[in-house]
């Protein structure tokens, strides 16, 4: 029911005219965090900030809520700009965060049998973490540089950041790392995860902040598929079977929202799935358009609602009969919305 693979590269850009696009230098700046450790999070990590190109009021101070996204196992941000240009859209400012070596990502996945599974688990189970601290990493050097952005030229992007007000997002790999993130992070107040495997400790011990779990609609594992000869099938059954039990209990005792999006499959949830010819043809993604919407429909209240702290339609859109969303769990979590 829950990602199949580790994520999606290479794939389109969409972007939106009244959406601009920042590169974030991470290393000169000004504030506590020091050089050395500026110039090595610089070196693996590209950061791009995306906001409206005309803020809703000329001169207006009032700084904006902050969506950081991760993308999936070697993807980029720029391949979710179907989410990005919808966030921004809703008022806020994207922080996308790319790991930029090909050394991030070293082919160690390896599910061909289950010493090498245990192996692989274990592996990505510290990646997850690691990236998550990559994110802590890049709020603390921006959140330092405020004092003193007028100094630099990602001044108006810092401008624009309430950092009392930070959510974070991520598909596949990368929803895993956004949940970890907010378990290792309390200034994250907010993790969704769009179609990942949980990865981290937040797979065994749960995320005690709201948490939004949008899935695919390819079905969970049969019993014939978690005894199946093919091994490769039999582990990647176990790990979504599993995945699923863990998710459904830590929302049992903490709280969240399950979603699976009708019809769709993991590919369905970026931006490749509305604009490649040759998926459309191969009808691989036959309800793209309208898992998109959803996705950016319910994501967009659940954020609104737990991170941006306003008015929100996330009760009301649970609550409704939408044939493209099959609520599997709904229970408000503990902690409410930011004050």
């Amino acid at each position: 029911m829950l990602a199949v693979g580790l994520g999606v590269a290479g794939l389109a850009r969409a972007g939106d005219p009244e959406v601009a696009v920042t590169l974030v230098p991470l290393s000169g700046l000004c504030g506590g965090t020091s050089a050395a450790s500026q110039r090595d999070i610089a070196e693996r990590l590209a950061v791009r900030a995306w906001y409206a190109r005309k803020p809703e009021s000329a001169g207006s101070a009032a700084r904006l809520p902050v969506i950081f996204f991760n993308a999936g196992w070697g993807g980029s941000a720029e391949g979710h700009m179907n989410q990005i240009d919808a966030l921004v859209q809703r008022g806020y400012v994207v922080i996308g965060i790319d790991q930029k070596g090909p050394e991030a990502y070293k082919a160690f996945v390896d599910f061909s049998n289950e010493e090498a599974f245990k192996r692989t688990r274990a592996a990505v189970d510290l990646k997850a973490g690691a990236f998550a601290k990559d994110n802590s990493a890049v709020l603390d050097i921006l959140q330092a540089a405020i004092p003193c952005s007028e100094n630099h030229d990602v001044a108006s992007v810092l401008k624009r950041l309430d950092f009392d007000r930070v959510g974070i997002m991520g598909y596949s790999f990368g929803g895993a790392v956004a949940a970890e993130t907010s378990r290792q992070d309390p200034r994250f107040k907010a993790a969704v995860n769009l179609d990942g495997w949980l990865f981290g400790d937040v797979s065994r011990l749960g995320l005690q902040r709201p948490f939004l779990e949008i899935s695919d609609d390819s079905g969970l594992p049969t019993a014939a598929d978690l005894n199946s000869s093919d091994t490769v099938l039999r582990m990647t059954s176990k790990l979504t079977d599993e995945d699923y039990t863990q998710v459904r209990a830590n929302m049992d005792r903490y709280g969240g929202y399950f979603l699976v999006m009708t019809g769709s499959r993991h590919q369905s949830f970026v931006d490749a799935s509305q604009r490649s010819f040759l998926a459309r043809m191969a009808s691989l993604l036959p309800s793209a358009n309208r898992t998109i919407e959803a996705v950016n429909s319910y994501a967009g209240a659940f954020l609104d609602q737990y991170v941006a702290g306003k008015a929100s339609d996330l009760g009301r859109l649970i609550a409704s009969r939408d044939d493209r969303v099959k609520v599997i769990f709904a229970k408000p979590p503990a902690v409410e919305a930011t004050q």
